[in-house]
């Protein structure tokens, strides 16, 4: 059942969040969201063109033991009155799992790393606040996915890094002091159980792109990686190689969706058996060897923003689409980033420094013009955050209407928690600097007798 929201009750105003201005002038389509993600670092791949190759993988100093530690225990409650959350949030038991990244979210399940010590502790923790498990990795292993078998379960895929010491070859990975190579690997656990599914299976080298997409890092110190290659979720087996595409990219991969270019156009196949979903004409003059997906897939949607440069009379242009990928239809285009409020059913779009709400059926049912581009952070429970970079402040607005609003408590300071992940139960990842919180489904029944 969803929780209450109340935070619409309170008028709109400052503290910490943006005035309830706007400039009305529509001209320009601003700067792209990936440039400076409010929220935290973005998966690799994040802005048009691509962004820099993956960092080459060390071998630790210490060897890690990967298997996850199976928990079953409740995280530590955060004090709600200590907290400057969205006011709607503030009856929900709040729980802190030591996540310092952004968290991914599949079926009731959330899954997030924090670095501890010499390692990153990666931790799965239900909704409900339960940790369900937790496992180390080297520090280097910050990228990971969550997808979805053929079976339809719900899996999450963990790198590592080994050092082999037989002399692999240079460019698959980095040579330490003793000349071992560090060989990147994943490896699959079920999201709930933490049971091994597959691997430790050797891949080209770290994520970089959403999803089950890796490769090497390249030649340069500043490419854009070497060759991609995209992975079944249900056997670790390479489903899609660029060596397969005669110059296409691979862009992502979600629940057994693969997303590559191919020629002009954008083409999904299935990582079970590589038959194709389904395909769409890029935006006229988009080169397809810089499109990219910007941010992560949402699972509870599938909605994806691709955006690519322009190439020929047209070289330096940005070009944005919002794609459903179950389907390949086009939701919106001129996209920077993208949606959608679960509780609404609103999607929420921006371009530049415009923000529009979108029905059901894709129509446009509100407009609003801010004075800066913006960096959409989340929607969920009727409102969309979303951050004004220049300014440095919030602005929160109501999905069902469009005007800015005020959610957080007039009379609490300190530093605002600012949601970043929602699922459609509505337990939020909310961050708060470095740290992130889990605002949980479960009511808190001490709220409003404490002191």
């Amino acid at each position: 059942m969803r929780r209450r929201t109340f935070a619409l009750a309170v008028p709109a105003g400052l503290l910490g969040l943006a005035a309830c201005t706007s400039d009305e002038s529509e001209s320009g389509t601003g700067a792209d969201p990936s440039a400076a993600d409010p929220a935290g670092a973005d998966p690799a791949g994040a802005g048009p063109g691509g962004g820099d190759a993956p960092a080459t993988p060390e071998p630790p100093a210490i060897p890690i033991d990967p298997t996850p530690t199976v928990e079953g225990a409740q995280a530590e409650t955060v004090v709600g009155a200590d907290l400057r959350l969205p006011l709607e949030m503030t009856v929900m038991v709040v729980v802190k799992p030591g996540w310092t990244a952004p968290a991914l979210q599949l079926d009731g399940m959330f899954l997030g790393y924090g670095e501890q010590e010499d390692v990153l502790r990666y931790v799965a923790m239900d909704q409900d606040g339960t940790i369900a498990w937790t496992a180390r990795r080297p520090l280097s292993c910050t990228g990971f996915a969550l997808s979805r078998a053929d079976e339809g379960r719900a899996v999450a895929v963990l790198a590592d890094v080994i050092a082999d010491g037989g002399g692999s070859a240079a460019g698959e990975g980095g040579d330490d002091a003793e000349g071992r190579v560090a060989i990147t690997s994943v490896t699959a656990y079920d999201l709930a159980t933490a049971e091994q599914l597959w691997g430790p299976v050797e891949v080209p080298g770290p994520q970089i792109a959403p999803g089950l997409v890796f490769a090497s890092p390249g030649d340069q110190l500043m490419g854009t990686g070497g060759e991609r290659v995209a992975l079944s979720a249900s056997t670790g087996e390479v489903a899609l190689s660029e060596a397969d595409l005669e110059g296409g990219r691979i862009i992502a991969e979600h629940l057994g969706t693969i997303l590559h270019t191919e020629a002009e156009q954008l083409v999904a196949v299935s990582s079970a058996d590589g038959s194709r979903l389904w395909k769409l004409e890029l935006p006229a003059g988009t080169d397809p060897l810089t499109v990219n997906v910007v941010g992560e897939i949402s699972p509870d949607t599938s909605l994806a923003v691709t955006r690519g440069l322009g190439s020929g009379d047209g070289a330096g242009a940005v070009s944005g689409l919002l794609v459903d990928l179950a389907d390949g239809s086009v939701v919106a285009e001129g996209a920077s980033a993208a949606t959608r409020d679960l509780a609404t059913g609103t999607t929420v779009v921006v371009s530049g420094n415009v923000v529009t709400g979108l029905d059901a059926s894709g129509a446009e049912v509100w407009r609003h013009v801010d004075t800066e581009p913006l960096q959409l952070v989340s929607a969920g429970e009727r409102l969309a955050y979303a951050a004004r970079p220049q300014e440095g402040t919030l602005v929160v607005l109501d999905t069902l209407q469009g005007v800015m609003v005020q959610p957080y408590d007039a009379d609490v300071s300190g530093t605002l928690g600012m949601p970043e992940l929602f699922n459609a139960e509505a337990a939020a990842a909310v961050r708060f600097d470095r740290e992130r919180c889990l605002v949980t489904t479960t009511l808190d029944e001490s709220f409003g007798m404490r002191e």
